[in-house]
């Protein structure tokens, strides 16, 4: 994983925890696969882009996270 180059308040901390834990709670995965370090690493760069409250991040994260196209359902 890379190093953000930004640096976190303890406040952003708190948001992305909390995100992370939700996201692994919804798709029952264990935060500390390597899926969700993927997960975590998406959402470090989110949060450098300036998502940084929870709904914010939570949004932009299931977006980041979706398939481009479900039009084969």
């Amino acid at each position: 994983m890379q190093i953000p180059t930004f640096s976190l308040e303890n406040g952003e901390v708190d948001v992305l925890t909390s995100v992370i834990g939700a996201w692994c709670d919804a798709n029952q995965m264990d935060a500390e696969s390597e899926c969700a370090r993927a997960v975590i690493a998406t959402a470090l760069n989110l949060m450098e882009a300036g998502y940084r409250t929870r709904e914010s991040l939570s949004i932009a994260l299931a977006n980041a996270l979706a398939p481009d196209d479900l039009s084969f359902r």
